[in-house]
């Protein structure tokens, strides 16, 4: 069975979907480096403008990594496999293109940190996120998710490990979009969609720009901005720039 789908819904989309739902999309080692190989191929192509990350079957995005492949590791091989997947998870999270998290079902570990470091997450009703790591003494997101949610909202979440729905998820800022169940797919389908008709290179230098921000001073990160403009967003003749305003009828350039 081809655990890791690809399939282009729209112009300029790759949907890319966690295909394991025997274990509720759990993620093995494997996937995860298919996962990577792919967003790596995809970085490269300029036919790709956006990404979507969905799990296969309603109840689970990702129950997160697989227990039983970690639970016949070593435990050189487990410390091997930590320090392998922390790059892997980095390399994801600074993927220069935006990536959706279609997040229908539960995501648990790892299905969460897959969720929070894409740059947009798209639920339902039915979307479940438990932040469980605080249950077996471990500790997780604590460098991302008070950016999503706020220092306090992250506490609550990471320390009780329990579980919010996809209202609640909405409503704190952990879920970007909210449709009704059933329709998370199509909504991630429109959002990526958003994504792709803007022009790639402005993306790719606000999402960079975002991720170098924190532990700058305000004024650092307003130089920065303003040094990408001028030199890597070079700026275009005004009328190129804004080619559909002045196509409308009346106007025109001064």
């Amino acid at each position: 069975m081809t655990v890791l789908l690809r399939e282009h819904p729209a112009p300029g989309v790759l949907r890319l979907t966690l295909n394991r739902p025997q274990v509720r999309n759990a993620i093995s080692l494997s996937l995860q480096r298919e996962l990577d190989d792919v967003l790596a191929e995809a970085s490269r192509d300029d036919a790709v403008r956006a990404v979507i990350v969905a799990g296969a079957g309603p109840d689970a995005f990702s129950a997160g990594y697989d227990l039983s492949e970690l639970a016949v590791m070593s435990p050189d091989e487990t410390m091997a496999a930590m320090l392998e997947r922390e790059e892997l998870l980095w390399r994801y999270l600074t993927f220069p293109k935006p990536i959706v998290a279609a997040v229908a079902g539960a995501a648990h570990g790892a299905g969460n940190i897959i969720a929070a470091a894409s740059d947009l997450r798209v639920g339902g009703p039915s979307t479940r996120f438990t932040m469980s790591s605080a249950k077996y003494g471990g500790a997780n997101l604590t460098w991302l998710l008070d950016g999503l949610v706020g220092a306090g909202q992250a506490r609550d979440l990471l320390m009780t490990s329990r579980t919010v729905d996809g209202a609640e998820a909405h409503r704190i800022g952990l879920l970007s979009r909210f449709a009704e169940d059933g329709e998370v797919g199509q909504l991630a389908i429109d959002t990526a969609t958003q994504l792709a008709e803007q022009p790639p290179e402005g993306l790719r230098e606000i999402k960079a720009l975002l991720l170098d921000g924190p532990g700058r001073d305000l004024r650092a990160r307003y130089d920065r901005e303003n040094s990408v403009a001028r030199t890597t967003l070079r700026p275009r003749p005004i009328t190129d720039m804004f080619s559909g305003f002045f196509a409308r009828p009346g106007r025109t350039a001064r």
